[in-house]
């Protein structure tokens, strides 16, 4: 009896699985983004070339985020930034201007501008909500695996443990009015929207409000600054008495971004004509002589201190449920149209006023609010002011180095007010003057940004490409579009991982993360000249995170009183030169810390590689195991009585020297190129290099 126990119960175990395994349901979709944003549209795509069938929900009736509702322009600092699928984006913003929009007057003035400057339209760096909306529509409509749901609104999650597994909407009209319910399943989920309340619903720690200063983040909490305003007597970029660095939960501004148009006339009939509730001439100014910026005689309506940023109103908006939300949007949208209406009287310019051709189901007024920051979570890494400063942690030239980048980030930390003013009498600093202001330009980056970020530390199955792992300082850079889309690129290839490989995303390789990046062309570590076509680009960029390329001397750029120090006059500080013949001190280092070799240092041996010289450990190990090799590779030039050597690391490296230390290092030979003797370039460096990493 016994015995026939035995033998039936792998049976039961078998069929208990059985059961256990077909109840199990089948998910919905591979992947669910909600969040229709750059970040979102991003993250699908990436997630599509990987055959993974993608959802996306969004709040609007159309794609795009804030690019298509309002902010009309690329704030990417130098277009070399713009990477995957952002500057997929912009190409095509800029054949469509360039072609459909060739004779509009503006486009025809960008087209002779050189070099071309921000947001300039004859680039892609500017275009109308519409044309933003088309251009997203008709990149997700390449992708037969990606679905859209528009007008809903996410309310809730499902969970498996500490796992999110699916998501729950409602519909949401454009007077805020919800409808019915819908479920969707995903094998990962990922909330690309501007608040992350996903992080609310599966109960992800996360942060809101201003982190207390401290010695990562000199400018956090509380401060007075002289930034988007003239304070007497104060050089730019100046942080001014009563700056407490005090921790709150305060948001910077909010806004709508309205896009007007100048009719030419004052008696065109999208003209106000009368002010919104509350009204107060006293909040606005304007100037006159303000130009359009985009095709179609179009404005945006940034308007700062004095304009469409509402203060007091942001931390509430993002903790509030869509019901509450309603009433909130009514605060900002009559502040702004109120904007609008000074602009259009007390401000000069009855010309201008709303525009005609877009957001026709909208009373031609944006659908998203402009929300610049939500929750952000708590994650395996947390972006600190002192990941993006040049001189914290940095080299003077780019913040420090993360060898698990997935994205980059070059724009300064830039945060709008976050209390006051009070009056047009405004004091320097305290009571009633503007507080919160940064405008950190020329202590900014370029910096990386790591995988971490993206995940929560606790939870399993969702990934927050906008709301990230980071302190508000940080935020205030990375909240610009293309980098929220490099980071959605990012997730939808680690979920696409993920899956691939039965991971949870905590555990995909960033390595594996990066290598697809690099194929779909994103940028991990910034160069002005080495774009994703470039045929060093992959093997720079792997050496770069690795930190096997010599950067420059930050004693050859004297960056005192430019207030965007790099960034206008010396752009070749963020070249590669992958053209240009490369030295001995930096073949030594790509060649070291490209092939991970361990350093071994005997004693300084080279007059001419000091201590303190860049290549001073890269020389010294090529010379430490060059002796103990059979047939010794590193050359040097010793003097007569062989106690002291020059190492020559300004000379350039022939072909046939750069094979010989390489077959040293790898104890292998390495062939010699058909032309032996000449120079060695960057790029051939690098790649010859990445070859001998990757085997």
């Amino acid at each position: 009896m016994f015995y026939k126990i035995l033998k039936i119960l792998p049976i039961i175990v078998l069929l208990t699985t059985a059961v256990a395994q077909a109840e199990e349901p089948v998910p919905d979709y591979d992947v669910v983004v909600i969040g229709g944003t750059p970040a979102g549209i991003a993250a699908a795509i990436a997630a599509a070339r990987a055959d993974k069938t993608v959802m996306i929900i969004e709040q609007a009736p159309c794609l795009g985020g804030t690019l298509s509702s309002g902010v009309l322009r690329l704030d990417d600092k130098y277009v070399e930034s713009n990477s995957g699928v952002m500057e997929e984006f912009r190409q095509r913003v800029k054949a469509y201007h360039r072609t459909e929009l060739a004779d509009d007057p503006l486009v025809r003035q960008h087209v002779m501008q050189k070099p071309p400057m921000q947001w300039n339209i004859a680039e892609g760096r500017a275009w109308e909500p519409h044309t933003a909306a088309r251009i997203y529509a008709e990149m997700i409509a390449e992708y037969e695996s990606i679905s859209t749901r528009f007008n809903e609104v996410a309310v809730d999650v499902s969970m498996k443990g500490r796992r999110v597994t699916g998501v729950v909407t409602r519909e949401r009209d454009n007077q805020g009015n919800l409808g019915g319910r819908h479920s969707y399943s995903g094998r990962v989920i990922i909330d690309a929207t501007y608040e992350a309340d996903l992080a609310e619903f599966a109960d992800i720690p996360y942060r809101i409000g201003r982190e207390a200063r401290s010695e990562e983040e000199p400018h956090a909490g509380q401060i007075y600054t002289n930034y988007f305003r003239r304070v007497k007597g104060t050089l730019p970029s100046t942080v001014l008495p009563e700056s407490t660095g005090v921790a709150d939960h305060r948001s910077q501004a909010f806004t709508y971004r309205i896009t007007a148009k100048d009719y030419g006339r004052p008696d065109h009939p999208y003209r106000l004509k009368e002010p919104p509730p509350g009204y107060d001439p006293a909040k606005y100014n304007w100037n006159a002589s303000s130009k359009p910026i985009i095709p179609n005689r179009k404005f945006d309506l940034l308007g700062i201190n004095w304009g469409g940023d509402l203060v007091g109103h942001g931390t509430r908006w993002v903790l509030a449920d869509w019901e509450e939300r309603v009433e909130i949007e009514k605060i900002y949208r009559n502040h702004d149209l109120g904007y609008l209406y000074y602009i259009q009287t007390q401000g000069g310019s009855p010309n201008i006023g709303l525009p005609d051709d877009e957001f026709l189901d909208n009373g031609h007024f944006p659908y998203r609010l402009y929300v610049r920051q939500g929750r952000r979570i708590e994650g395996h890494y947390t972006l600190t002011e002192s990941d993006l400063h040049k001189d914290l942690r940095g080299d003077g030239f780019r913040g420090p180095l993360h060898s698990d980048s997935v994205a980059i980030g070059v724009y300064g930390i830039d945060a709008h007010r976050v209390q006051g003013p009070d009056g047009r009498n405004e004091p320097a600093f305290g009571q009633g003057a503007a507080e919160g202001t940064l405008h950190l330009h020329d202590v900014t980056g370029p910096y990386q940004i790591p995988y971490g970020t993206l995940v929560p530390r606790q939870h399993d199955g969702i990934l927050f490409p906008v709301g990230i792992s980071s302190t508000h300082v940080a935020m205030c850079s990375v909240r610009m579009e293309p980098v929220w889309s490099a980071l959605g690129q990012a997730a939808g290839v680690a979920a696409a991982l993920a899956i691939e490989n039965s991971q949870e995303l905590k555990d995909v390789p960033v390595k594996r993360i990066q290598d697809e990046l690099l194929k779909q062309g994103c940028i991990l570590f910034f160069y002005t000249d080495l774009p994703a076509h470039a045929p060093a680009f992959a093997a720079a960029q792997q050496l770069s995170l690795l930190g096997a390329v010599a950067g420059p001397d930050i004693d050859d750029y004297n960056t005192a009183g430019k207030l965007d120090g790099l960034s206008d006059l010396e752009m070749n500080a963020y070249c590669f030169r992958p053209d240009e013949a490369i030295t001995m001190g930096e073949f030594s280092q790509m060649a070291v810390k490209g092939l991970q070799i361990p350093l071994s240092i005997t004693a300084s041996h080279f007059t001419d590689v000091p201590r303190g010289h860049p290549a001073f450990p890269y020389i010294e190990t090529l010379y430490d195991y060059s002796t103990q090799a059979k047939q010794p590779f590193f050359d040097f030039e010793p003097n007569k009585d062989f106690k002291t050597a020059r190492a020559h690391p300004d000379r350039r490296v022939s072909n046939a020297q750069a094979a010989k230390i390489l077959s040293g290092l790898l104890q292998k030979n390495v062939p010699v190129p058909a032309d032996p003797d000449a120079d060695l370039t960057r790029g051939e460096a690098a790649r010859l290099v990445y070859q001998y990493l990757h085997e």
